[in-house]
């Protein structure tokens, strides 16, 4: 199952950490602890239209 994530804002460190089988849509990954590693070991991803430092 996929699971979607849509208009949202994420400032930890490995917000998604590990997901599988995630489409990432008009999200920003940014903020004071935002690091560099939002997405780390994750696989299966689609991001459309979303930011990231």
């Amino acid at each position: 199952m996929e699971k979607f994530v849509k208009n949202q804002v994420y400032d930890e460190e490995r917000a998604l950490y590990g997901s599988n089988g995630i489409t990432v849509e008009r999200c920003r990954f940014d903020g004071p602890a935002d690091g560099e590693s939002a997405l780390k070991e994750s696989r299966n991803v689609k991001v459309y239209d979303s930011f990231l430092i």
